[in-house]
């Protein structure tokens, strides 16, 4: 132990220096130095200035939270289907302010709430912002699916197809559910079996063929008028079709109603 009396000057750069008076105080020398050191350290700022106030950022769970509960409440439930919702990473370096009111999130206008698209999350405080999270929307369900191979121009029967749960999001052009919604109409191509079916791939049996004789039926309030004609065209149920009428001549338009018949109004 060093028994020291009298001044100690630091050397604080230049010739400027800087005096401690001791006293009658005993130190160990390396006890000394140490005091000396971190009395004559400058102040360290911990963090900007913010006032006394710690900076508040909005967590990215948050803004994750918010997407996925404004997906949910958009997509419409169906009976019988499931959705799963898949979101994009955030850049775990992103600093929003901390949003004194409630997120809004919203989709660009004509998004379709199935496959791949962007949800926007915003604060509309007095500080507002929005940022962009990428979103997949995967929805399963049955559908109905070939149980064979079917040749064009194959009547569908109810032994040619099978429900099938499998995922409809990507089934951007149709599916079928129930089976009496294709049995009767004809394949439009070819299909190897497990080929989901959609409307594209279907064509209606047709009921009046082009040149077929055919029934031409009038309604006129209680009365009923048949008469004959010649079909000019190919027509399924319920589509539009115009024929000649065999006594008169005369060219109508008219519905095919049943094979051979065609329903004109009056």
């Amino acid at each position: 132990m060093n028994t020291i009396t009298g001044i100690i000057s630091w050397a604080l750069g230049g010739d400027t220096c800087r005096q401690v008076r001791v006293t009658k105080w005993q130190f160990p020398a390396s006890g000394l130095l140490l005091l000396i050191a971190v009395g004559l350290l400058p102040a360290v700022s911990h963090g900007a200035d913010t006032g006394g106030k710690t900076a508040q950022y909005q967590s990215l769970a948050s803004l994750q939270e918010a997407a996925r509960r404004f997906l949910q409440s958009q997509i419409p439930p169906e009976p019988g289907n499931s959705q799963e919702i898949q979101l994009g990473r955030l850049d775990s370096r992103l600093r929003l302010g901390r949003c004194e009111t409630a997120l809004q999130a919203f989709v660009p206008a004509g998004s379709r709430l199935q496959g791949k698209l962007t949800v926007g999350v915003q604060c509309p405080g007095e500080k507002p912002w929005t940022v962009y999270i990428p979103a997949n929307i995967r929805v399963f369900g049955e559908v109905l699916i070939t149980a064979r191979p079917i040749s064009r121009g194959d009547t569908l029967t109810r032994a040619d197809v099978i429900a099938r749960r499998q995922e409809i999001s990507k089934l951007s052009h149709g599916y079928y559910h129930q089976s009496d919604e294709v049995i009767g109409k004809l394949a439009a191509r070819s299909l190897p079996a497990g080929t989901p079916l959609t409307p594209r791939m279907l064509k209606a049996r047709l009921l009046v063929r082009r040149g077929d004789n055919v029934t031409i039926l009038a309604n006129t309030g209680f009365l009923q008028v048949r008469s004959k004609g010649k079909a000019l065209q190919n027509a399924a149920l319920g589509e539009r079709i115009t024929v000649r009428n065999t006594r008169s001549k005369r060219i109508v338009e008219g519905v095919a109603i049943r094979a051979g018949t065609v329903q004109v109004p009056m």
